[in-house]
């Protein structure tokens, strides 16, 4: 009976070591990593889980922590104190270069982040453009027609021929720039920015501007409810309220292109994983998914093949698309702070 008893403990001993190893085995998985992505926040966020971090998340085993907005003076300190929470931060592709002087970015592992078919432009030692954006001549439909509204800036200065209220950025950058397009300036000729001529140009329409706009949904609503005929607005504010039954709509002739970017703050936690991340969203494969749910643009050149050509002429970005500009976003690093304390102060007089 001993024997018995002792064989019967010896065969139950040696199931539960098998039953442990094999539960062992399933769960040696280390556990999620966190990584924190700070964005735009609202739409932009819900988008990005979508196209971006829930992909991530599945294929790296992790999960991802959502700070907005980006707030460029949290940034700084955070990084300054050496108290850094944050991993990857989406900014404006200048700040990418801006904020090189004071020390708040990672330098960023090109041997992981893959740049096939992202225009050089878009891309610095700090800095890779996650998508772009357009600063773009947009109309009130009931007052002008397709075949007939401001195709130029030219033709939004001119208040005679296309009359109504406008409305312009309260920022410097894209507001120089349409000026001195409206001044006969050529698009291969415009940087270095004429500043002096820009604000003569400018001049001659602020009687006509009704609105210095700083949140981007302010033109199109203004545009919708008819108080302004023609704007510089975001492209992709005015085409989401166009879907909603708006009466406004883009024109892509001479548009004024500008790029957000991925960065890793100085000090992330999560350095390596930082650079996963933005080569995933790099791909061409995530950057159309992205475009597909929202009105921006891929930076990826490869990522066109994979949208329709329906979607390509609704972010300007199909063969029979007018000419666009893509702004210096370097020239702009280099002189933003002074100009736009200029602009600021013109605004006042």
């Amino acid at each position: 009976m001993k024997k018995i008893m002792t064989g019967i403990l010896s065969l139950v001993l040696m199931l539960n070591l098998t039953g442990c190893g094999k539960s062992s085995t399933k769960t040696s998985a280390e556990p999620s990593k966190e990584l924190v992505v700070v964005d735009w926040g609202g739409n932009y966020t819900d988008v990005s889980k979508k196209a971006r971090y829930e992909p991530f998340e599945k294929k790296y085993n992790v999960t991802i922590k959502v700070v907005s907005p980006t707030d460029y003076g949290k940034f700084k300190a955070m990084v300054q104190s050496g108290n850094v929470e944050w991993d990857v931060v989406n900014v404006d592709a200048d700040f990418a270069i801006r904020g090189v002087k004071n020390n708040l970015f990672e330098k960023l592992d090109y041997n992981v982040i893959k740049t096939d078919g992202v225009d050089k432009k878009f891309i610095s030692d700090y800095g890779i453009a996650s998508e772009t954006f357009a600063v773009a001549i947009s109309y009130n439909t009931d007052k002008f027609s397709e075949s007939n509204h401001p195709k130029t800036w030219k033709d939004v200065w001119d208040t005679k021929k296309f009359p109504g209220a406008r409305s312009f950025q309260k920022f410097a950058e894209g507001t120089l720039e349409a000026a001195l397009l409206a001044d006969g300036v050529e698009p291969d000729k415009l940087f270095p920015l004429d500043v002096d001529r820009a604000f003569a140009s400018l001049d001659k329409i602020k009687p006509s501007v009704k609105s210095w706009w700083s949140a981007g949904a302010q033109a199109p609503q203004l545009l919708a409810s008819g108080e302004l005929s023609v704007a510089a607005a975001w492209s992709g504010r005015v085409l989401a309220a166009k879907t909603q039954g708006s009466p406004e709509n883009v024109e892509y002739n001479q548009a004024l292109i500008y790029a957000d970017s991925w960065v890793v703050a100085k000090g992330s936690p999560n350095k390596d994983l930082a650079m996963k991340f933005i080569n995933f969203c790099t791909t061409a494969e995530t950057q159309a998914e992205f475009s597909k749910l929202v009105d921006y643009a891929p930076t990826n050149a490869n990522a066109l093949p994979l949208l329709s050509e329906e979607l390509k002429t609704r972010l300007g970005q199909s063969t029979q698309s007018a000419k666009q500009i893509v702004a210096d976003v370097k020239w702009w690093a280099d002189n933003y702070d002074a100009v736009d304390e200029r602009f600021q102060k013109w605004l006042l007089k």
